[in-house]
């Protein structure tokens, strides 16, 4: 059981064919982890926008559907009574293209929400990689990853890959040909004990 960073609900987390991982009380997209990680929910704005473009989503495609069937209806009106009134059947076949051109148009936005949606959930994982990977001082390998935040083999080992392409990892070679990550210290800057004291730099001065 974890605290879901939607709802405050201290709640375990279900699988999800297209969350990965959700909240068991409130439905939202969670990222879980395992042990003692300090989290600092900085993934939550990417859940937050991957849930919204998800509806999104699913109402685009809803009126899809609507309007698909509309579409459908006015057309084989239009053909029964063609005979009988080519003015109507004229004005339910502009109904019928109508509808269908709309219908062409949700079904791209909706197709275009998913995308979105999907994008602003690896967002999620790779901010959260990136804490797991901070939080821990040695190697860390796709397996350590997959068993930390409950996902695949393969999908932890793209997570790595990707911060690793961004500079937020550095990748090695283990002598079992296995690739281990840590943190990057490129750029990093000093910490409060690599600091320089001023007894030393006024020593180092004097010695000029």
């Amino acid at each position: 059981m974890s605290k879901c960073p939607h709802c405050g609900a201290v709640a375990h987390v279900e699988p999800s064919p297209s969350l990965r991982w959700r909240c068991a009380v409130c439905g939202g997209p969670v990222v879980p982890t395992e042990g003692d990680i300090a989290r600092s929910d900085g993934e939550l704005p990417h859940l937050v926008r991957s849930h919204r473009a998800r509806a999104m989503a699913l109402g685009w495609l809803a009126a899809f559907f609507v309007l698909g069937s509309i579409a459908a209806m006015a057309v084989g009106v239009a053909l029964l009574v063609w005979f009988a009134s080519h003015v109507v059947a004229a004005l339910l076949g502009l109904v019928g293209a109508g509808a269908a051109t709309f219908a062409v148009v949700s079904l791209g936005r909706s197709r275009r929400r998913r995308a979105e949606a999907r994008a602003e959930l690896d967002h999620a994982w790779d901010r959260v990689a990136g804490e797991v990977l901070r939080a821990r001082s040695g190697d860390t390998t796709a397996a350590d990853l997959a068993r930390i935040m409950s996902t695949k083999e393969d999908h932890a080992e793209g997570l790595l890959s990707r911060l690793s392409a961004q500079g937020g990892a550095r990748v090695d070679v283990r002598d079992d040909a296995e690739l281990a990550y840590r943190v990057s210290d490129e750029g990093a800057a000093p910490g409060k004990d690599d600091a320089e004291s001023p007894e030393a730099a006024g020593s180092r001065l004097r010695a000029r």
